[in-house]
């Protein structure tokens, strides 16, 4: 499977958490400024996207770079996603996307799901600090702890015929409204746990709340 890790220039609590998931075969992308968690973990990025404005000028001409003008209507994570789609990456993991830039941290997430909304076949998991962030428009299956926390949140205007299994609170063929908090904070009663829905879309946030360790599948 080809894979595609994104560094974005934003919070990443602990750099060396990537080196656990990271393999010889993934192929490296810094967005912008992003670079530079790749530089903190002594490795070389694939590409650097963007119009590198917050990436040092030593790095712009260590790194290979698609370059873009200031002035344009992406931001450079969409044009980094962009990248991705077009060279048929199967799977995506997002580091550094979660920061005090909100309207940035907002507007990639509603793109990832808008993105994986019509994809079944693209993964993409954003990962920071002991919390996973996943899309759901079909069905999901998180590994973790028992106690763990898993939140459903609703991005479209309904998530429909919602079912989990291995959690504490059981949705069956429930639905969840946009704007409403009833999947916020649900329990891992087992150490698997498979979220499932029929119509809509919806963010699944996973909280492990016993280490910082993170899954690698």
């Amino acid at each position: 499977m080809k894979r595609a890790i994104l560094f974005v220039n934003g919070n990443l609590s602990d750099v060396s958490q990537a080196k656990k998931i990271i393999s010889k075969d993934d192929f490296l992308i810094a967005v912008d400024g992003g670079a530079s968690h790749i530089k903190k973990l002594k490795l070389i990025p694939n590409i650097v996207i963007g119009d590198m404005d917050s990436i040092s000028r030593e790095q712009r001409f260590l790194f290979p770079t698609i370059k873009y003008p200031r002035k344009k209507d992406k931001t450079d994570f969409e044009l980094a996603i962009d990248y991705c789609l077009k060279n048929k990456f199967q799977e995506i993991i997002i580091f550094g996307i979660l920061g005090d830039r909100i309207d940035h941290m907002m507007a990639n997430i509603f793109l990832i799901a808008k993105l994986q909304a019509t994809s079944c076949k693209l993964r993409i998991k954003i990962i920071e600090g002991n919390k996973e962030i996943f899309v759901l428009n079909k069905e999901i299956i998180i590994k973790g702890k028992i106690g763990d926390e898993i939140s459903i949140i609703p991005v479209s205007n309904k998530l429909e015929r919602v079912t989990t299994e291995g959690l504490y609170y059981r949705l069956i063929d429930d639905t969840l409204e946009f704007g409403t908090t009833r999947g916020i904070s649900n329990v891992m009663k087992e150490t698997s746990a498979k979220i499932t829905a029929s119509g809509g879309t919806g963010i699944v946030i996973y909280l492990n709340i016993n280490s910082t360790d993170i899954n690698t599948t």
